[in-house]
């Protein structure tokens, strides 16, 4: 259905549309994702309002085809109507020709027609700070490995370090004249967690792209922010709206990510790096078999693998490796309704997302395990645990 949220009713040239005549009739009206929604700036009072109810549109799975003034046109406007999904913008001065609106109608935008507007990177990337514990020993709240004796600097692999402050109450000049014992203080660099790395394997078909895009929206949703890395970004990116199609990409991703999983079939990273290795097919694919015997004979890889059947169905047999946690992802046609919605199916049915649940678990305990390797060191290093 075709809406137009005009201040001229346009009914006559639209034939079959619907006349939304004020801005409360969008907010009454509810869209499916069939639907087209077809408005101007002129319908609301001020660009907080226009963005919250188009934005709720848009969440509705409906398109938006939006007309704006000239004089407003920006790229931060533009910006912010692709952030909301809106790709069909149109700004004009004095007249609308309607013809115009007829071409923008007729071709709808991608992200990747807008990408000018959605990919844009601070130009000085400043590194979060080191977080650091200074306390005296009276005050530790923690439990240490020993230190080294006669007041030694600890060996460089370590987060903590002994050192003589300048201040303490007096001066340490006026403390040795006095004879005081002289206090050493205890500093430690909180290590930063390192991401946890998800190598996804399985053949082309097998829907491992996919799986990448529901975990990691599961992810976020657990606060844990994750990115996908994809042979070729811009297929997965097409399922996803702007807001989330940021996180995929070809390589490496920058820093701040918690969770990364790649999908390539040639990762950069050795298995012995990764965390977790999820090797995904169909219920009666044979090549399974033969993906996880080579990884069930590498030392320490069997634990951190799980078998991922994607499009499980009643009904039919799955000859499964009981020594590999296994993890059925039920047959949902409506996953391909969900890639043209550019909404992630898990978001969509709750039930669905219920299936992902064990591996997201696996993930969550994965990153706050102590022993993992750490940004800032290893496990070889010391590491404080509380008492």
């Amino acid at each position: 259905m075709l809406y137009l949220a005009f201040p001229t009713d346009l009914r006559d040239r639209f034939k079959d549309s619907v006349w939304l005549a004020y801005a409360g009739r969008i907010q009454d009206t509810r869209f499916e994702p069939a639907d087209t929604l077809v408005t101007c700036e002129w319908m609301f009072p001020e660009r907080d309002a226009l963005l919250q109810t188009l934005g709720r549109v848009r969440q509705s799975g409906a398109r938006v085809v939006f007309v704006g003034a000239a004089a407003h046109e920006s790229d931060t406007f533009k910006r912010e109507l692709c952030l909301q999904g809106i790709y069909d913008f149109l700004f004009v001065g004095e007249e609308l020709v309607l013809q115009e609106l007829d071409a923008l109608l007729g071709h709808a935008r991608s992200a990747q027609d807008v990408a000018v507007y959605l990919h844009r990177e601070e130009e000085n990337v400043i590194e979060p700070p080191k977080l650091v514990d200074v306390f005296e020993g009276a005050d530790e709240p923690f439990t240490w490995e020993p230190l080294e004796q006669d007041g030694q600097a600890p060996s460089g692999d370590r987060f903590d370090t002994l050192f003589q402050p300048n201040s303490i109450g007096s001066s340490a000049t006026g403390e040795k004249k006095q004879g005081a014992v002289k206090r050493l203080v205890r500093r430690f660099v909180w290590p930063d967690p390192a991401p946890v790395r998800v190598r996804i394997l399985g053949e082309r078909g097998c829907g491992k792209s996919f799986i990448a895009l529901q975990l990691a929206s599961l992810c976020h949703a657990n606060e844990l922010p994750a990115a996908v890395v994809e042979e070729e970004p811009a297929t997965l990116q097409q399922w996803c709206d702007a807001s989330f199609s940021s996180h995929i990409y070809a390589s490496e991703p920058p820093k701040g990510y918690r969770v990364i999983f790649d999908t390539r079939a040639d990762g950069d990273m050795p298995l012995s790096n990764i965390d977790l290795i999820l090797v995904v097919t169909w219920p009666d694919d044979a090549w399974m078999g033969d993906k996880l015997l080579p990884l069930q004979t590498k030392p320490g890889v069997h634990d951190r693998v799980i078998c991922v059947v994607n499009h499980d169905t009643v009904g039919l047999l799955v000859d499964k490796d009981h020594t590999v946690q296994t993890v059925a992802i039920p047959h949902e046609p409506r996953q391909f309704h969900a890639m043209r919605m550019q909404t992630p199916l898990v978001h969509l049915d709750p039930h669905f997302a219920k299936a992902f649940l064990p591996i997201v678990r696996r993930i969550s305990t994965a990153f706050v395990d102590p022993a993992r390797q750490t940004l800032d060191g290893g496990d070889e290093h010391a590491i404080a645990t509380r008492v």
